[in-house]
């Protein structure tokens, strides 16, 4: 089944220190999102005022993310 489209996007390569790699998945992981790259994509959104761009750090805490399985 083909992904959704998530919009308008560009590629951008970013070189992280290993320990916030590490870090960074621990808190993907706990805030239920779906992948690294949408995270992080997420949380610059956030930093940069606008929430609008946030797919899935933008929910509802009690709603979550929701699963990709039928």
């Amino acid at each position: 089944m083909p992904m959704p489209s998530k919009g308008d996007r560009k590629p951008l390569t970013v070189r992280l220190p290993s320990e916030l790699i590490k870090s960074l998945e621990a808190q993907r992981s706990s805030a239920g999102a779906t992948s690294l790259s949408q995270y992080v994509s997420d949380l610059l959104a956030i930093a940069s005022d606008r929430e609008d761009l946030a797919l899935e750090l933008n929910r509802v805490h009690d709603q979550g993310v929701l699963p990709l399985t039928a």
